[in-house]
């Protein structure tokens, strides 16, 4: 996108009508991702990418970017993006969230001029598929940096999360006093029965309940990630403690999912064994992970607010909040079968679940932005127009051009990394003696000792299934 930061005068706003969401940006690369078109898809990622260098949107295409190219097997430039998207979540985070200037823009435009700062499920996906390009190019020490990080990422969660909604919230309470007086009031907008109503519908009637924000300070987990980092230290041990972190990840993986995971649960046994010397390796198997459809999008709908600037009520403005839209892309698990046996899917990570948990606890956050922008425009031609309430044709060129502003900056903030898969699968095998597995109809080739993973991906009904695959040794 590039948005520029100044935000223009009432007179300019024409200059921003027809800015593109980005749902809209990303739809030609989308398609491309959901036909099974990589090479095509990784070309406009790298393209939007390029586009949005130096810009607040950068690291959202550099995460598309990252997971596009991976699957298209370009792990050069997959490696890339995902470095430079880590660099700057670092630089956000070391900064402590949005500057001043960033949070007046979101105020005077609309949320999308905010950079966009990654969520913790971005930080934990992103470490995840780069440990797993560092594995399969085989650059163990630099794929255990990421492992490292990604183990941070995860246990940082929490506190991230809890810090950005204090953040946001005391910038939000700011915009609303002026001198100490509250000048915009957000809560009486929300306490209007028809806005809650409308909202709840999409939302959830608890969505601003007395106890969101704490909530909102819930734990972030991705099991998925703890059961590679298990598969890593198990299969790659320098010494005793790794072995013993690789059953904690494990047991991490199993206990994190309602009713666990096969998979894990069978690791972690495994681990404990080599941990305590009963084992001297993990055994001779194959694991499947399986990369299923495609996240969420966000998209937006409008409700009719009434606005309370001062004690006065101004006629009702149309504002846009973003939901999710969950993609169903008809795509199941495989068939998954070698040496005379076969073994099923067990969900490790509900994308899904995981991000819409996070686009919930941010809601109060998003929601009273968004009001406290359509009051703050609002006013401001409230203003405008009182001040040339005798020039009749000024009156009109000021409501028109206040209008075509509200309008102009009235999306909804629609970025989110959307070539996340919906849910990732593991199963596992014995690895046959022939060194012959099938997976969806396909014959792969596998070591017939130590551990192999294939990595099989199909984003809808519609594309092919992609399959790759990794080991742990160092040829």
């Amino acid at each position: 996108m590039g948005r520029a930061r100044a935000i223009p005068a009432l007179a300019a706003a024409a200059l921003l009508a027809g800015c593109a969401t980005y749902v809209d940006e990303t739809g030609g690369l989308r398609a491309d991702w959901r036909s099974g078109n990589l090479k095509a898809a990784a070309q406009k990622a790298a393209e939007l990418s390029a586009e949005a260098e130096g810009s607040g949107d950068e690291l959202v295409f550099l995460l598309e970017n990252g997971a596009v190219s991976r699957a298209a097997a370009e792990l050069g430039q997959s490696r890339k993006s995902f470095d430079r998207a880590e660099q700057i979540m670092a630089e956000r985070d070391a900064r402590g969230g949005a500057g001043a200037g960033d949070e007046i823009a979101a105020i005077l435009a609309n949320q999308s001029y905010l950079p966009y700062s990654g969520y913790n499920y971005d930080r934990i996906m992103a470490a995840a598929y780069q440990a797993m390009n560092l594995i399969e190019l085989k650059e163990f020490e630099a794929a255990e940096v990421w492992l490292k990080k990604l183990e941070n990422f995860q246990a940082d969660a929490g506190a991230k999360n809890a810090a950005r909604i204090d953040a946001e919230m005391r910038a939000i309470q700011k915009a609303q006093a002026e001198g100490g007086k509250r000048k915009y009031d957000v809560s009486r907008t929300l306490a209007d029965a028809g806005v809650r109503g409308a909202l709840a519908q999409y939302y959830g009637a608890d969505f601003l309940a007395p106890d969101a924000a704490v909530r909102a300070r819930a734990v972030y987990a991705n099991p998925f990630a703890y059961w590679l980092s298990g598969l890593y230290f198990s299969n790659r041990p320098a010494d005793a403690s790794d072995k013993s972190r690789a059953a904690d990840f494990f047991r991490l993986a199993n206990q994190s999912l309602p009713g666990g995971n096969y998979v894990a649960a069978s690791d972690a046994a495994r681990a404990e064994a080599l941990a305590d010397g009963r084992a001297a390796a993990m055994g001779d198997f194959t694991y499947a992970i399986f990369e299923a459809g495609c996240a969420p999008l966000r998209r937006q709908f409008r409700v009719d607010l009434p606005l309370y600037i001062f004690a006065d009520a101004l006629p009702h403005v149309g504002v846009n909040f973003p939901y999710l839209a969950p993609a169903d892309s008809g795509v199941r698990p495989p068939a998954f079968s070698g040496g005379g046996k076969t073994a099923e899917f067990a969900k490790i990570a509900d994308m899904d679940e995981i991000v819409s948990r996070e686009f919930r606890d941010g809601l109060p956050v998003v929601v009273a932005r968004s009001i406290l922008s359509a009051a703050v425009k609002a006013g401001a031609q409230f203003a405008a127009q009182y001040a040339v309430r005798d020039n009749s044709a000024a009156l009109l060129l000021v409501a028109i051009a206040g209008s075509a502003y509200q309008s102009a900056t009235n999306d909804a903030d629609l970025r989110s990394w959307t070539t996340l898969p919906k849910a990732v699968y593991l199963a596992k095998l014995p690895t046959p003696r022939d060194g012959i597995v099938e997976i969806g109809g396909r014959k792969v080739s596998v070591d017939t000792s130590g551990v192999n993973v294939i990595v099989a991906k199909q984003i809808s009904s519609a594309s092919p299934l992609f399959v790759r695959k990794f080991n742990f040794e160092e040829k």
